[in-house]
């Protein structure tokens, strides 16, 4: 008498003191508060880009360089938003992935659990880091978008076409290289048996990946500012146009030189960039 029956889905009654029902815990910690806030912050990005290319495809509907760099900005974020979710949905469910790749000599056993634990952190690893290129690729499409309104902005008797050209081979080369290099580091992941070495390599290309990138867009500014110094500008308004992306251009290498120096201190002092469980902010 008095006790608690619940009904299963065959109709037969259990008795509830008999066979506890299975909880499920979700714990919402400041990790995947911070990704949350992250993955709105990109879809409004996500907006602006589709906006931005729907004005410039009313003017022009050719395909240029300026719709190819709202894309590809536009890819990033899709690709970042999809990425933070299927962090948040590892850390709510309490799957304890790390980011950084653990010595093979921290695992005393070779049980399924850890095993299963191995696989886990290195997916972790490939999914908070897959959009790291394309946003390098981006980098270095605002670089040829800049280069050109640097040209189309200044009398000057060279061929800009030419000029197009080559940039454009020049990018696609570089693409190429670094979607390889990508590829070849996430392929050393999974099959490379020494985690040690394969951390030290990806750490160290993510970080060369940067500052080389930055080295290139330098060096190339340099070479335009020298070789077009003695062309004056057409105009005001494209005088302004190109200060505004040569700030934009500023802010970006900034930020890939933060970025470059975070994955550098991320290796040196192993920093644990996906394991925030001390402090959760609600438990259901």
């Amino acid at each position: 008498m008095g006790k608690l029956l619940m009904m299963d889905l065959h109709g037969s009654e259990t008795s509830h003191n008999d066979s506890p029902s299975p909880t499920v815990t979700f714990t919402v910690d400041m990790l995947t508060v911070a990704l949350l806030i992250s993955s709105i912050l990109y879809t409004f990005c996500l907006v602006l880009a589709q906006r931005k290319y729907s004005t410039l495809n009313r003017r022009n509907r050719e395909m240029g360089t300026k719709k190819l760099l709202v894309l590809s900005v536009g890819l990033v974020c899709a690709v970042r938003i999809m990425t933070i979710l299927g962090v948040v949905a590892m850390n709510i469910a309490n799957v304890r992935a790390h980011y950084s790749l653990q010595p093979t000599d921290q695992y005393l056993s070779a049980t399924t659990e850890v095993k299963n634990q191995k696989f886990y952190d290195k997916a972790m690893t490939v999914l908070f880091d897959l959009p790291n290129c394309i946003v390098v690729s981006t980098y270095a499409l605002l670089t040829l978008v800049w280069a050109e309104c640097f040209l189309e902005s200044r009398f000057h008797t060279e061929s800009t076409l030419e000029w197009k050209r080559s940039g454009l081979k020049c990018y696609m080369v570089f693409n190429a290289l670094l979607y390889a290099t990508q590829l070849v580091l996430y392929t050393c992941i999974f099959f490379v048996p020494s985690d040690k070495s394969v951390r030290t390599i990806i750490y160290a290309a993510i970080t060369g990946i940067n500052f080389t990138a930055v080295s290139i867009v330098l060096i190339f500014y340099l070479y335009l500012s020298v070789n077009f110094s003695g062309f004056p500008f057409r105009s005001q308004r494209l005088r302004e146009s190109y200060s505004k992306l040569s700030r934009i251009m500023a802010l970006w290498t900034l930020t890939r030189i933060v970025w470059g120096i975070a994955t550098l201190l991320v290796y040196i002092y192993n920093i644990e960039l996906l394991q925030d469980s001390n402090t959760p902010v609600w438990s259901f």
